[in-house]
This record gives structure tokens, sequence and C-alpha cells, in this order.
């Protein structure tokens, strides 16, 4: 069987696991959509290399022959492995959606080590974000048609399935839109809101109707744990400020979210000056007392109106 053969009849399995009335192929549906997605990225390198299917190493080193010329060969039997997949689709400008790939891998992950409990909600979830990757690398990456590629029966199951996620998504997100937000970092997150048990996007309020950000309280329509909203919080910013706080950490500056000092969470917005998942705020005059400066949400809580130089000067001194 081919390469790209394998990859298609793994991901046909996977669906027919999903469509199957039984709790214990829920599992087995996550693992092989998410395993004919690295075959078919895998197709992509096979088809790039010039020769030997090189890109499917994880290592090659040029080495010279018999005749004086160099050649690259592959050092080892290993394979190629995810980070060196995102690797070589860069540098040969293979684009792919990475955060959907991700979104599925990490709900594979949870499923098969920690959390799982049979939940379709979850498999269903992982799936309808592979069928956005899967059209990507079919159409775009390998100029293949999915549904004669795919087959219609299972082309169509991956769009259902698509569908009813995205409706129970939007029925989840309605329950938290009215919400009256206390924090303008909060309000960005909130597309990035995922159970801190099962990391599904199926979060909802477990009161519809309430408006107040303090008297959120959340669970998962998934795995059905309850959750309060720092947790959640904490998530969701790590992906809304992800990269943000790359930048500022790379070139030296300051991040744009904390831990909060007073409730743990990592939900302290520095541009606000206050815990989007507490009622911490920093006061407007929170400043050393010696030098005048500002004060972090740390200092001000730890060193006692000192900034951090002061603080340790006023220790040493004692």
């Amino acid at each position: 069987m081919t390469l790209f053969a394998n990859a298609i009849e793994t991901i046909q399995i996977g669906v027919e696991d999903l469509l199957r009335n039984d709790e214990r192929r829920v599992l087995s549906a996550v693992r092989n959509v998410h395993a004919g997605v690295l075959l078919l990225c895998k197709e992509k390198l096979r088809r790039l290399s010039p020769d030997d299917e090189i890109l499917l190493a994880q290592r090659f080193e040029p080495q010279p022959n018999d005749k004086g010329e160099v050649s690259i060969e592959a050092v080892g039997r290993n394979t190629v492995g995810v980070d060196d997949i995102k690797k070589r689709f860069k540098a040969f400008d293979v684009p792919l959606d990475w955060k959907r790939f991700d979104g599925m891998a990490d709900i594979r992950h949870h499923m098969e080590h920690s959390f799982f409990k049979g939940g379709r909600e979850r498999a269903r979830q992982a799936v309808a974000d592979a069928l956005l990757v899967i059209r990507q690398l079919l159409v775009e990456a390998l100029q293949e048609d999915p549904l004669t590629t795919l087959g219609p029966d299972c082309w169509t199951a991956l769009l259902e399935n698509a569908d009813l996620f995205e409706a129970e998504l939007q029925a989840c997100r309605v329950t938290l839109e009215g919400v009256d937000w206390d924090t303008e970092a909060a309000a960005r997150a909130l597309p990035d809101f995922v159970c801190p048990s099962c990391r599904s996007s199926l979060v909802r309020q477990r009161d519809p109707n309430n408006r107040s950000q303090q008297n959120v309280a959340l669970t998962c329509t998934a795995c059905g744990e309850n959750s309060e909203l720092g947790p959640v919080l904490g998530l969701a910013f790590e992906e809304t400020f992800g990269a943000e706080s790359h930048i500022a950490v790379k070139d030296g500056g300051e991040p744009p979210i904390s831990a909060c000092p007073e409730c743990g969470e990592e939900t302290f917005i520095i541009a606000e000056g206050r815990c989007a998942a507490c009622d911490f705020a920093l006061p407007e005059d929170a400043t050393c007392a010696i030098c005048g400066n500002g004060l972090s949400a740390e200092e001000y809580y730890e060193h006692e109106g000192l900034c951090s130089y002061h603080a340790h000067v006023a220790s040493k001194d004692d």
C-alpha cells in the first residue's frame, strides 16, 4: 500500500469509528483521523523529495560517493515528526492551518492520556478541526479532489460532523456573549475559551441568563466538568496573547499578561492594571515610595510600596 493510500484509508476508518454507536470506538476515531492527517503531511513531503523520499527522513546529511560527488542521504531509520514537518512545510512554503492541527492533536492527547470519558463531543470537535486541515492538504498541497479521493460516504460524514459541531459551539457561545465583561481582554479572549479538563471549546454558562462576570460559572458540554472562570481565562489568554507575549519577551519588554498576585491565575492584564479573573486592581497611584516609578502588580503586592530595586536595597540594609 502506498503512503497516500494508507493516509486515505486511515481517515476513512476513523470516520467509520466516529459514526458507530459504540463509545469504545470514539478514541479510535480521533487516533485514526489524526494519524491520517499526519500521513497526508508526509505524502506532501514525499512528493517534494527530489529522490529516495529524502524529506521523510528525520535526519539527512551530505555524503561523498565513490565518484567524488556529494549526495544527500538519510541518517538512521526515524521518520519526520510533527516539529520537523512544520519546519519543512515552512521551508517549502506549504501553507497549513497549524492552529487547527494543534487543536486536534491537543484533544487527542487529553483523550488518550488523562481525561477520556468516552465523550463523543470531544471527538466531534477534533474531527471538525481535522476536516479543514484535510481539505487544505488534499486541495491545496496535493491537488486532489476530496470527494473523489475519500469517497462520498466519508466526505459527506466529515461535512455533516463539522456542521453539527459548529451548531453546538454557537449554542455555547450565545450563553457567554451577553456577559458584561469587566475587562476588554476577557471579551477579546472569548473565542479561545476551552475546558481546563478536556480542552474542548464547548464551554457554556450554567446560567445562560447571567450577565455579571463575577457570577460566571462554567460547564463543559463535552466532558461535563464544571469550572471557575479563572482557569478558563488563563488558558484562553495563552492563546489570545501568546504571540504578543513571545514578541515582548524576545524584545526584552514586558508581556501583556502576568500572574495575578491575588488569585494566582495568569490573568493580570498589564495595560489595564487589573486581573480579568478576580477583583484585584492596582491603585492609580501605585508608585514606588522612594523613586516614584510605577509598580507592577507583584511589586505592589509583595514589596509594600517599593519597586524591586529599592526593595532589594532595603533588604540589604536590614
